[in-house]
């Protein structure tokens, strides 16, 4: 091969070698990658178009050199915007992921908050389907003079909460231990007479009252207290957000006469929520009949020997609505939301 032919031959191969690169590098354009690249590196990409078409022009003016710089910038440039892409898509990726956690984190929250109702929802039932039995077996203090095992069992657990709240609510040792000893003698004796039963369940509720007495006002949590105190008494009992209403058809005797016992559960309930006034009505089917008057008169004469007679107002509601005899009673001070 002679010297001019071999030249010749080097030319042309210079020659493919250049138009093969331009096509190359054209092609780098028509990838997915690059696509990704002008989608999100707006900026890089468009200095990777440009240096190519300059090396382009370059080409078209035969400057070979100045075409491969040109080639080289724009592979880089765009070599730049694709892993400018890939980042931009990362950091997307992990921003929707995160949103993704925090609304699959509300999610589980919102589910725990669901899951914590429905078993605060099932405590309470289950906790007041045990105080409406404790109720029932309290009750019975008020209509006998003998008291069964639950009915003890229901008093002792009653009188130990009131001495845990006392406690919490701040009662001295000395307040406490006389109270706690009588509890224990009682345990261990179970005597069966009621009034036993109901003493220690009235002094224990009248340490409360002898605590809360110092407020000035009942505390946040009061109403629903007096609410809950009252049902276990066997006094039914509501909130009407203005005040606490307590009611009882067994302040009567069924021949006519004021239950003691029902008398002493209510001024214990009296001592525990010391706070206000307490207005009391006795329903009945007219004035002046069936010796009403009497009995209410008798009623009146009962609350009178209280502690605090001034407290109590009572008066007479002719109604067909309530039973005859049907004693309901207001808590003004206990109102809340």
């Amino acid at each position: 091969m002679t010297r001019p032919t071999l030249l010749l031959l080097c030319v042309a191969i210079g020659a493919c070698a250049g138009s093969q690169a331009a096509r190359t590098s054209d092609l780098l354009f028509s990838t997915p990658e690059a696509e990704l690249a002008r989608e999100h590196a707006p900026d890089l990409y468009v200095r990777a178009e440009l240096a190519s078409a300059h090396a382009h022009e370059a080409e078209r003016s035969e400057d070979k050199l100045t075409a491969d710089d040109h080639r080289t910038e724009s592979r880089l440039w765009l070599a730049a915007a694709v892993a400018e892409a890939e980042r931009v898509q990362l950091d997307r990726g992990r921003a929707e992921l995160q949103v993704q956690e925090e609304r699959w984190a509300k999610q589980l929250a919102r589910d725990q908050r669901a899951s914590a109702s429905v078993a605060r929802d099932i405590s309470r039932h289950e906790a007041n389907a045990v105080a409406l039995r404790e109720a029932e077996r309290l009750a019975a203090l008020t209509v006998s003079t003998t008291v069964s095992e639950a009915t003890l069992d229901a008093v002792l657990t009653r009188v130990r909460l009131d001495l845990a709240l006392a406690e919490a609510l701040g009662a001295t040792d000395e307040q406490l231990l006389p109270l706690r000893e009588r509890a224990d003698r009682v345990a261990r004796r179970r005597p069966s007479d009621a009034r036993v039963a109901e003493s220690l369940l009235v002094d224990s509720e009248r340490l409360i009252g002898r605590i809360r007495a110092d407020w000035p006002e009942p505390r946040p949590g009061a109403a629903t207290e007096l609410v809950e105190t009252a049902s276990v008494a066997g006094f039914a009992a509501d909130r009407l957000g203005s005040a606490v209403l307590i009611r009882s058809g067994r302040f009567f005797t069924p021949k006519g006469q004021v239950s003691d016992a029902t008398v002493r559960r209510f001024t214990g309930l009296l001592a525990a929520f010391p706070h206000g006034p307490v207005a009391c009505q006795v329903a009945v089917p007219k004035p002046g009949s069936g010796g009403w008057s009497q009995r209410v008169a008798r009623l009146v004469e009962r609350f009178g020997r209280m502690d605090d007679p001034g407290r109590v107002s009572t008066s007479i509601v002719a109604t067909d609505a309530l039973p005859a005899g049907t004693v309901q009673c207001t808590f003004a001070a206990y109102r809340e939301p």
